[in-house]
């Protein structure tokens, strides 16, 4: 009997160690899931937390070596070898300097544009230079995205080819048809390239310290910062930019051409193509914007032969402020419409050649009668020579009759 007690007893000892054991192996398990489940947490929140304040401080990466280190521990897909497999826009949203700049060709709905294109060179300004630009003007830029925006982007965006920062040097075609000079690293004489040579799939990028601001719009966007002893320094040019809505007769368009830049001249305008030539011109600074937010820069500077009838800044002044942001709010539609009425392809006329009904662009038919153009639009300075067109100054915006 003492034997099967012994061996009872000795059988709980057993069974209570066994469970002992288990509970105890258990709560080890237990906490080691839970330590481990905290530290990939904390490992987690420490990883979002320096992606948002890598993000939150890009405005103030400035330098090369800044840039690069933050480019390179962001995104995959951002980084200098990443970039390489998508398309200039989408390869831009993922590196964590270009946020900014992302956001304004997205409110310009340039992504698409930039995206399908066969070849581009682009200056991507980086947050820290639109930290650095007048917020007035960029607000000004981001209020009005077919127009002003898409003209200052523009202006960063050479078509066609993909320059290596060694081979770039002199005088480039935009991508809304007027002129950027390339000076060493110096781009436009008002940026540097701080980061060059960034491959994407269809662009070659250099990441500049500055955002440009294009000579059509420098005088109604920058003036504004500019001191009275400033002004008085750069001459007349700004002014006449600033006020050009107001110069309406012919005297004063032909005083504010001529008083401007001598490619803007009426003897300058006749070495560049029509585009080019109009992106020079103090008084064809709306043209300008509206033939760039159609698209239209390269068709005008290729074409063998034009007759253009050039509304004024005074002209697009005293049109209808619906009409007009309407048919800037539509592109390749309404705006193209309205653009292409007022050019004849083919031939180049004179003024004293011009009277009867003429094909223009879209296909619609204009009349001349004299100076008159179309019933709507008195010839004010004629026979303008740029290196593919004859241009008439006209006062006033010719809408299609459809």
């Amino acid at each position: 009997m003492r034997s099967m007690l012994k061996l009872r007893t000795l059988l709980l000892v057993m069974v209570l160690a066994v469970v002992a054991a288990a509970c105890a192996a258990d709560d080890s398990s237990e906490e080691t899931a839970t330590g481990a489940s905290e530290t990939a947490t904390e490992a987690a929140m420490d990883e979002e937390m320096t992606e948002e304040a890598t993000a939150a401080d890009s405005s103030t990466i400035c330098d090369a070596d800044g840039l690069v280190t933050a480019v390179e521990s962001g995104a995959e897909e951002g980084t200098l070898a990443g970039m390489a497999d998508d398309p200039v826009a989408t390869a831009a949203s993922s590196n964590p300097v270009l946020t900014t700049l992302v956001t304004a060709v997205s409110e310009a709905g340039l992504v698409d544009t930039l995206n399908s294109a066969e070849a581009l060179t682009v200056f991507a300004p980086t947050d820290c230079a639109f930290a650095n630009f007048d917020q007035a003007t960029l607000e000004a830029a981001l209020a009005d995205p077919t127009g002003l925006l898409t003209q200052v982007l523009g202006f960063h965006v050479i078509a066609g080819e993909q320059i290596a920062s060694a081979d770039l040097s002199g005088d480039y075609e935009t991508f809304t048809g007027e002129t950027i000079t390339i000076d060493g690293t110096s781009v436009a004489g008002q940026a540097e390239i701080v980061v060059p040579d960034i491959e994407t799939a269809n662009a070659t990028v250099h990441l500049i310290d500055t955002v440009l601001v294009p000579p059509s719009v420098s005088g109604a966007a920058g003036d504004e910062a500019m001191t009275d002893e400033a002004m008085t320094e750069e001459g007349t040019d700004a002014a006449a930019a600033a006020d050009s809505s107001t110069v309406c007769d012919t005297d004063a368009i032909v005083a504010a051409v001529q008083g401007g830049q001598s490619e803007g001249t009426l003897e300058g305008m006749a070495d560049d193509p029509v585009a080019t030539a109009a992106s020079s011109n103090p008084v064809l600074t709306t043209l300008v914007t509206a033939v760039g937010a159609a698209g239209l820069g390269d068709t005008l500077n290729s074409a063998e032969a034009l007759t253009v009838f050039a509304p004024t800044d005074c002209a697009f002044a005293a049109l209808d402020e619906a009409t007009l942001q309407a048919a800037l709010d539509d592109p390749s539609g309404l705006l193209t419409q309205v653009l292409g009425l007022h050019v004849i392809v083919g031939e180049r006329i004179a003024s004293a050649d011009l009277s009867g009904d003429y094909e223009t662009f879209t296909g619609e038919t204009i009349t001349i009668d004299g100076t008159t153009v179309a019933g709507q639009a008195e010839i004010v300075v004629p026979d303008v020579q740029t290196a593919n067109a004859t241009v008439h100054l006209i006062d006033s915006v010719l809408l299609p009759s459809s």
